[in-house]
C-alpha cells in the first residue's frame, strides 16, 4: 500500500489545484466466453497500444465480463490468455470519449480474423447523440487546416461560413463548447471560438450533440467538440508537410475584395520514446502565411493584407508504473495581421493591424487503483490575448467641449456615409424635417460616398482594443465498478472548478464612430425632431466614444470581469440483462464578478467603489439541479432502442462585464452631440451600456431535452441510427429598462407603429388589437434605490422568453474493406421569441453579450413589442450531409464531403430586435456544396514515405448568398451581404519518416 501511496502523493502534487473538462480517454468492455458460449472466469486481458507506454491488464469475472479502462485513443493489440495457457490476439481501436464493446470467444477458430481498426466516424453506443473520428479519417477527408473546419463533419450540425459564431442545433451560436486536449478554447464570458488552432496535430475528434450523461460536466446548450492531440509512440516517427492555396486557384469572390490571396502552410511534427515503455514525446511546429497582394475594392487600390501565424506544441506521455498515466502538453500560437477589416465600400484608412496570442497548458493523469476503481485529475490553463490597432492613428481622443472638424470628417474618426431619407412625411412639418435632413446629407454623400452613392465609411478605425482572456479549470473524478445481484454499476463522482476572466482596455481613436444625425431623432422613429429629452435640439452629428479616456472619466487600468463555477457530478451506469441505464445529476454554483461596488448600508445594499471587485450575482447549488437519465435496450445482438432526458443550466454569461458597475466610468460608451457647425452641444452615457443591478428571484437559464431513438447494424457493414429530439429553453436573463413592463404597453405601441400603416398594415393591426401589450405584473423589476431609478437598466428575467427545437434525424454509417461513409438527413424546427443570433445590429456573426444583448433594450427590443415570436435566425429546416473515402489498390484514396441545407430565416426589421413582419417569414436560398480530396502515397523506403494530396473545396463554386440586409428603409433591402466561400484548391506534399 505504501508503494501506491508514494506514487499517488507525487501525482497529487503535480496536479493539485488543476482541472480539465473531461477525461481524454476511452475504454473497452466485453465478455469472454468459451467455444460453447459459456462465460470464462480468470482470463487475462492485456491491451498494448501505440500511444500507451505500458500495457493495461484486466481479468474476466465469473460472468465473463472484463473492463479495460482509461485507454488513450489509439490502436491496440488485445491478448486474451486463459489460466491453462491458451492465448489469442486481435487488433482494435479506441476512439476519444467512446466505449467499445468487444466480446471474445476464446478458442473459436475464426476469432483471429477480427481486425477492427477503423476510419469511419463511429456512432456512440449509448443514448447520447455523439460521434468520434480518428486521424485516419481526417487524413482522407477534405478538411481545411483550421480547428473550426472539424465542425463541418458533424452529422446534423449546420455548416456555416461565418467566422465567429458556430453551428446551431437548437441553441445559440454562442452556446457551444470547444476543447483541445480537454482544455476549453471558448472565449471566457462570450462562448465563441476566437483562437482556432491548426488541425495538423489532431489525432482524435469527439462531439456530443445532446443526451449528455452526468459525466464530463457538459452544461452546454449547443454542441461540444473535443479533440485529442497526437502523442508520441513506441517508435520514432515524424513528418514535414507543406500546403498551398494560391489566389489564382480561387474562383472570383462575390463578397468584395479582388485580391490574390496566397496561403502557405508548413507543419513539422515528430515523436517517439524518450524512455522505452515509459516516456514518450511529441512536438510540432506550424506556420501559415496568408498574404493578399494589393487588389481593389469599390474605392480603389487595397494594400497588401497579411495574416501570419506561428504555433508550437509539445507533449509528454509518461507511465511511471503500469497503473498511472500522465500527459502534459503546452501549445503557443501567435497571429499577426495587417490591413484588416477593409470592407468592400470602405476607404483603406479604416483598416486595423492586430495581434492574437493563444497559450494553453494541460496536465492530466489517471490512476487505476485496482480493477474496480480509477482516479483522474487534470489541469488546464489558457490565455488568449487580442489587440486591434488602427493603421490610421488620429493621435487624439475627443473630449467634452471640443468641436468636430467638419472640413475633413475623415480626420475625426470612423465616419459612416449617411443614406438619404426616402420616406414621405405624414404632414408638411415632417416633410420639412426630411427635406432638411436630405439637404445636409447630399454634400456628405458627394464628398465621402462612392460616385455619388451613399456607400461605406471613411476615416479611421474607431477604437484601440487590447483584451486578454484567462481561463483555469480543475477536475478530479473517482470511478468505481461493483456488482449488486444481477446488476453491474459504474459509479462516477466528479468535482470541477472553472475560472474565466477578461481584462479589457479600450479607448477611442479620435471621436470614435461618427454619424450624421441631420436634426432627426432617429432613436424615436427617424422622422420627428428632438423634443429636448436627452438629445439636444439641433443635433446634426453624433459621435460614439469610449467613456474610458473621455474627459479622464474612465479607469486608468483595465476593466476586469470574471466568473467562477464549481460543478459536482454524480452518475451511476447500470447494466442489467439487455438494459443499460445512466442515472445521474450535475450541481453547479456560479459567481459573476464585476468591478465598481461594495456592500453598504444603503437602500440597494451597495455603494459605488471604483475598481473594487464584488460578486454581482451568485447562483447556488440548490438552483442548478441538472438531472440526467438515459436508457438503452439491446433487444438483439444487432439492434437497440434508447431514451434520454437531460437538463442543462449553461454556465456561459457575459454579465460579468456587461453589468459591471465600473462600466459607468470605465468600459461603456458615451454619445457626444454636435450642431450643424460641429460645435459641442452635450454628451450622455449610453444608458444601456452602464453597470446594472440584478432583480430578485432570477432562475438560471434552463435547457430541457428529450431524445428517443433506435440503432441497428446490418450485415456488419451498415449502422443505421434514428432519433427524435425535443428541446426547450427558458429563464433568459437580459438587461432592460426597470419600468419596461409599465411604459411599453398596448397604447405605447399603437402610437409608435402608426406611421407604418401603409408599408406594414399587419403590424399596425396587431398593435391596435393590443397584441403588443406588456405582460403582468405591470410593475418595476427593482424598487427605486440609491443607485437606480425607474428608467435605469437592470438585469431581469424576461417574462415568457423561450426557444424550442424539434429534430428528426437519420444517420447511416457504411464500412467495407475499401470504403466508408457517414450520411445523415435531418429535419428540424427552431423557433421562439428569444433569438441570441439575431441581436447584433443586423449581423449575427459577432460575439455579443450573453445576458445583455439588444433584446429588451428600450421599446424596440421588448419580446411583446412586435412580431418577435417565430422561426429563429439559425432555423434550417432540412440538412443532408454525406462524407467518406474510398481506398484504391494503388495506395491512394478519394475522399468527399457533400451537403445540402435549407437557407436561414429572416424578416424586415426596423431595429435589430424589432420586426415589421412575422419573424422568420422569409428564407435565404438553400445551399449545396461538394468538397473532394485525392491522396496518393509513395513508399520511398521501409521507413520513409511521400504523400501528395489535392483538396478542392466547393467544386461547383456555389457562392450562395445569406445574411440579407433586413432594414426596411435601406436601399439594399434584401441584398445578400455575405456569400458562401468560393471554390478554392489546396495542394499538399508531406514527407514522413
Amino acid at each position: 500500500m505504501k508503494h501506491y501511496l508514494r506514487y499517488f502523493s507525487l501525482f497529487a502534487l503535480l496536479l493539485i489545484g488543476m482541472n480539465v473538462y473531461a477525461s481524454q480517454v476511452g475504454e473497452i468492455i466485453g465478455k469472454v466466453t468459451g467455444p460453447d458460449g459459456s462465460p470464462l472466469e480468470g482470463v487475462s486481458v492485456e491491451a498494448k497500444g501505440d500511444v500507451l507506454p505500458k500495457a493495461r491488464k484486466a481479468t474476466s469475472k465469473s460472468n465473463g465480463s472484463y473492463r479495460l479502462q482509461l485507454l488513450p485513443p489509439g490502436n491496440y493489440e488485445i491478448t486474451f490468455s486463459s489460466p491453462n495457457g491458451e492465448s489469442q490476439t486481435i487488433n482494435t481501436s479506441v476512439l476519444l470519449e467512446q466505449r467499445k464493446t468487444l466480446d471474445f470467444q476464446l478458442g473459436f477458430e475464426s476469432s483471429e480474423k477480427i481486425v477492427v481498426y477503423g476510419q469511419a466516424l463511429t456512432t456512440s453506443t449509448n443514448a447520447s447523440i455523439g460521434n468520434s473520428l480518428n486521424s485516419d479519417a481526417l487524413e482522407v477527408l477534405p478538411t481545411a487546416v483550421e480547428y473550426s473546419s472539424l465542425l463541418r463533419l458533424i452529422p446534423g450540425v449546420q455548416v456555416t461560413s461565418d467566422s465567429i459564431r458556430g453551428p446551431s442545433a437548437g441553441a445559440s451560436g454562442q452556446d457551444n463548447g470547444y476543447k483541445i486536449d480537454g482544455a476549453n478554447l471558448s472565449v471566457p464570458l462570450f462562448g465563441i471560438l476566437a483562437s482556432s488552432p491548426s488541425t495538423h496535430d489532431v489525432a482524435h475528434v469527439s462531439v456530443e450533440r445532446g443526451g449528455a450523461r452526468a459525466v464530463g460536466f457538459n452544461r452546454n446548450a449547443g454542441v461540444t467538440l473535443n479533440t485529442e492531440s497526437k502523442s508520441g509512440t513506441d517508435e520514432f516517427t515524424g513528418d514535414i508537410t507543406y500546403r498551398l492555396q494560391k489566389g489564382s486557384w480561387q474562383a472570383d469572390d462575390e463578397d468584395g475584395l479582388s485580391t490574390e490571396d496566397d496561403i502557405g502552410y508548413i507543419t513539422i511534427g515528430a515523436g517517439g520514446p524518450l524512455i522505452k515503455d515509459q516516456l514518450y514525446f511529441y512536438g510540432s511546429y506550424y506556420t501559415r502565411d496568408d498574404s493578399k497582394e494589393s487588389g481593389t475594392n469599390a474605392r480603389g487600390t487595397v494594400p497588401d493584407i497579411t495574416n501570419e501565424r506561428e504555433e508550437y506544441f509539445g507533449k509528454f506521455t509518461w507511465t511511471p508504473i503500469d497503473d498511472i498515466l500522465i500527459n502534459a502538453s503546452y501549445r503557443s500560437s501567435e497571429v499577426t495581421t495587417t490591413n484588416q477589416e477593409i470592407y468592400e465600400n470602405n476607404s483603406v484608412s479604416t483598416a486595423t493591424d492586430g495581434i492574437d496570442e493563444f497559450e494553453v497548458l494541460v496536465i492530466d493523469g489517471s490512476w487505476i487503483i485496482n480493477d474496480s476503481t480509477t482516479f483522474n485529475m487534470s489541469y488546464a490553463d489558457t490565455k488568449q490575448s487580442a489587440g486591434s490597432f488602427p493603421v490610421n492613428n488620429l493621435g487624439f481622443r475627443g473630449q467634452s467641449g471640443d468641436s468636430l472638424d467638419l472640413t475633413d470628417l475623415s480626420s475625426q474618426g470612423y465616419f459612416t456615409v449617411p443614406d438619404l431619407e426616402i420616406r414621405t412625411g405624414a404632414d408638411a412639418s415632417e416633410q420639412a424635417l426630411i427635406d432638411a435632413y436630405n439637404a445636409g446629407a447630399a454634400p456628405l454623400i458627394a464628398a465621402y460616398g462612392i460616385n455619388g452613392e451613399a456607400l461605406g465609411s471613411v476615416g479611421a478605425a474607431a477604437t484601440i482594443n487590447d483584451n486578454a482572456y484567462l481561463g483555469k479549470t480543475i477536475e478530479m473524478s473517482l470511478d468505481h465498478v461493483m456488482d449488486i445481484g444481477n446488476t453491474s454499476h459504474e459509479l462516477h463522482f466528479g468535482i470541477q472548478q472553472e475560472e474565466g476572466s477578461e481584462e479589457l482596455f479600450r479607448v477611442s481613436n479620435g471621436w470614435g464612430s461618427i454619424e450624421y444625425w441631420g436634426g432627426l431623432d432617429i432613436d424615436d422613429g427617424g422622422i420627428v425632431a428632438p423634443n429636448g429629452d436627452s438629445i439636444p435640439v439641433g443635433t446634426t452629428y453624433r459621435a460614439t466614444v469610449q467613456t474610458r479616456g473621455f474627459d479622464a472619466g474612465g479607469l486608468t487600468g483595465p476593466l476586469v470581469s470574471a466568473s467562477k463555477s464549481i460543478n459536482i457530478a454524480v452518475n451511476d451506469t447500470i447494466y442489467w440483462d439487455d438494459f443499460t441505464f445512466d442515472l445521474g445529476f450535475l450541481l453547479s454554483q456560479d459567481e459573476i464578478i464585476g468591478q465598481g461596488l461594495r456592500k453598504a448600508d444603503t437602500s440597494s445594499g451597495w455603494e459605488e467603489a471604483r475598481g473594487n471587485t464584488y460578486v454581482m450575482k451568485k447562483v447556488g447549488f440548490s438552483e442548478t439541479f441538472q438531472p440526467r437519465l438515459t436508457a438503452t435496450w439491446d433487444y438483439s445482438e444487432d439492434a437497440s432502442a434508447f431514451f434520454s432526458f437531460a437538463r442543462y443550466n449553461p454556465g456561459v454569461s457575459s454579465l460579468a462585464r456587461a453589468a459591471s458597475w465600473d462600466r459607468n466610468t470605465g468600459g461603456s460608451t458615451t454619445r457626444v452631440y454636435f450642431d450643424e457647425g460641429g460645435n459641442f452641444l452635450d454628451s450622455e452615457t449610453n444608458v444601456s451600456s452602464t453597470g446594472k443591478l440584478f432583480a430578485d428571484g432570477l432562475n438560471p437559464r434552463t435547457v430541457q431535452e428529450f431524445i428517443l431513438g433506435h440503432q441497428t447494424t446490418l450485415q456488419d457493414n451498415w449502422t443505421i441510427r434514428n432519433h427524435l429530439r425535443y428541446r426547450r429553453t427558458w429563464n433568459y436573463w437580459e438587461d432592460t429598462n426597470n419600468n419596461s413592463r409599465i411604459v411599453y404597453d398596448c397604447a405605447s405601441y399603437q402610437d409608435r407603429v402608426a406611421s407604418f400603416a401603409d408599408l406594414y398594415p399587419d403590424l399596425v393591426d396587431a398593435a391596435n388589437e393590443c397584441q403588443f401589450d406588456s405582460p403582468e405584473p405591470k410593475e418595476l423589476y427593482i424598487p427605486v434605490n440609491n443607485l437606480i431609478g425607474e428608467s435605469s437598466y437592470v438585469i431581469a428575467q424576461l417574462d415568457g422568453a423561450y426557444t424550442k427545437y424539434l429534430e428528426a434525424s437519420m444517420e447511416v454509417d457504411y464500412k467495407s474493406e475499401n470504403f466508408f461513409s457517414t450520411t445523415s438527413l435531418v429535419w428540424s424546427h427552431y423557433y421562439g421569441n428569444f433569438d441570441q443570433d439575431g441581436t447584433t445590429r443586423f449581423d449575427n456573426d459577432q460575439g455579443t453579450f450573453i445576458g445583455s444583448s439588444n433584446i429588451a433594450d428600450s421599446w424596440y427590443g421588448q419580446l411583446w413589442g412586435s412580431f418577435t415570436n417565430g422561426d429563429l435566425r439559425a432555423d434550417r429546416t432540412w440538412q443532408f450531409k454525406s462524407y467518406g473515402a474510398y481506398e484504391f489498390s494503388w495506395d491512394a484514396s478519394l475522399g468527399y464531403l457533400a451537403y445540402w441545407q435549407s437557407g436561414h430565416t429572416w424578416a424586415h426589421q426596423w431595429a435589430s430586435t424589432f420586426y415589421l413582419e412575422p419573424r422568420g417569414s422569409r428564407e435565404t436560398p438553400s445551399h449545396f456544396q461538394l468538397d473532394l480530396n485525392y491522396s496518393q502515397h509513395f513508399k520511398i523506403a521501409d521507413d520513409y514515405g511521400l504523400l501528395l494530396r489535392l483538396d478542392v473545396f466547393n467544386v461547383f463554386d456555389k457562392q450562395t448568398g445569406y445574411n440579407p440586409q433586413p432594414r426596411y428603409s435601406d436601399s439594399e433591402l434584401g441584398v445578400y451581404r455575405s456569400h458562401e466561400n468560393p471554390r478554392r484548391v489546396q495542394l499538399t506534399a508531406a514527407f514522413s519518416f
